[in-house]
């Protein structure tokens, strides 16, 4: 796998973006100090500001791009400073490594879900709020019209259980090799 495609999919393990957004991620939407990620209304799918907490591990796939000499920071195509436009290669590029014939970059998303749902205590409606689905759709009646809150010392816990989680499992894993 291209270093690139490498440190991307790293991030993408680590961080419930959509694809897409983490792929136009540029270095002033990242904000290393606060350990945060900041997309504008613009940047997103459902057209509402999203403030996305990382995980120390998220931090260092990211800190890992620091020399890289773009204004995106996972510089995804051939062309500077260019959108990712070839998904399908990238997709067969990464089933070919992994061994996982049917993967495709949503699935981290649910296994985000999924996982954060089966080891921890945290409330489904916190880890949605970190997938970032409009609220409208998921909240009824008056919490619709009246519960704006964005829960960013939450969703940090969270995604600090999450990096938590992986971490464990990495180093499970290295245990079991040894």
């Amino acid at each position: 796998l291209k270093p690139s495609y490498q440190r991307y999919l790293r991030f993408m393990i680590t961080s419930p973006l959509r694809a897409n957004e983490a792929a136009k991620l540029t270095w002033d939407q990242v904000d290393r100090d606060r350990s945060e990620v900041s997309l504008s209304a613009e940047d997103t799918k459902n057209s509402e500001h999203f403030v996305m907490p990382i995980s120390l591990i998220a931090r260092q796939v990211i800190s890992d791009n620091e020399n890289v000499q773009s204004e995106l920071v996972f510089p995804l195509s051939s062309v500077e400073n260019a959108k990712m436009s070839s998904w399908s290669y990238f997709n067969r590029c990464v089933r070919k490594t992994s061994g996982i014939e049917n993967f495709i970059l949503h699935d981290l998303r649910r296994t985000f879900s999924t996982l954060m749902a089966e080891h921890t205590d945290v409330s489904e409606s916190l880890i949605d709020s970190l997938l970032n689905h409009k609220q409208s759709a998921t909240r009824g009646g008056v919490m619709r019209h009246y519960q704006k809150s964005q829960n960013l010392e939450k969703r940090r816990d969270v995604m600090s259980k999450w990096g938590q989680l992986l971490e464990n499992w990495v180093l499970t894993k290295q245990a079991a090799n040894e």
